[in-house]
This record gives structure tokens, sequence and C-alpha cells, in this order.
């Protein structure tokens, strides 16, 4: 999960400090945890239908919004595959402030994660609402105009 990357699609992805730790506490090699990078990235064509990246492979973008967050614009992207012998994992992702383009919106990602049952736990969800917090505090109200 890069701070930036290349503008392909119709947003950028960038992942907070603590997504990176999550990463790296799931995946010690490297080469699992660039898996996961590539599947954070094809958030870069979220919420087409059906996306198509730039070698015309159609996407499996298997999401949705955490309903437990309601309106909060949190939402998961499952992944299928078993990265470092860890299956369930989900992208846990926010949609920042769509008025802001420069050059594109922003998808952040606040946590990656093995999920372990069908429900979020209530310190989970304090989790991804605290980071939530953190990037609107950090990058969009104390932004220069």
């Amino acid at each position: 999960m890069a701070a930036n990357v290349e503008f392909s699609g119709s947003r950028r992805v960038r992942a907070i400090r603590p997504a990176f730790a999550d990463v790296k506490r799931i995946c010690p090699k490297m080469r699992d945890a660039m898996l996961i990078r590539r599947q954070a990235l094809k958030l870069r064509f979220w919420p087409e239908k059906h996306p198509i990246d730039e070698g015309g492979n159609l996407l499996d973008l298997d999401w949705s919004w955490i309903r437990a967050l309601a309106g909060l614009k949190v939402g998961e992207l499952r992944l299928h595959d078993t990265i470092a012998g860890n299956d369930n994992l989900r992208i846990i992702f926010f949609e920042g402030d769509s008025s802001i383009r420069r050059p594109l919106p922003l998808i952040w990602v606040l946590r990656v994660m093995q999920k372990k049952r069908n429900e979020f736990t209530s310190n989970d969800l304090n989790t991804f609402k605290a980071r939530r917090t953190l990037v609107i505090e950090r990058f969009y109200n104390h932004r220069l105009s």
C-alpha cells in the first residue's frame, strides 16, 4: 500500500501508518505484504460494477459497507485468497471527502485484518471509527485551501 499510486482508475488509494503495522503483523514476509498491497490497489477502480485493469482483466471487488457504521463511509474489501497462511482477510477502507479531487478522490486503508466471526466486535468498530477520525482530522479538517 503505497502512499501515492499512479493515476489509473477513478480514485487514489492511501494507507495510514497503523494499517502498515497491521500488514506487517499478518505478513512477516515482504512478498506476502505486496500481495495485500496489490489487492488494496484494486480500490482505485471502486465502486465500478465490473472494473477492468490496464491489462483488460476483470477485477474481483467483493466489498460492502460495514452496517454497524452506517453513514460513515467505512467499508470492507473481502479477500478470497489465502495470503501468508491467512484466509478470510479484510481490508477496511474509508471513502474520503469526494468534493476534494486533487487530482483524484481518495480511498483510505484503515485496517487490514483476518475476520474470524460473522460480525465485527465492538473493539473492531471502535478502532475503525478512531482511525477514520484520525484521517478526517489530519487530512481534511486541517488542510490548507
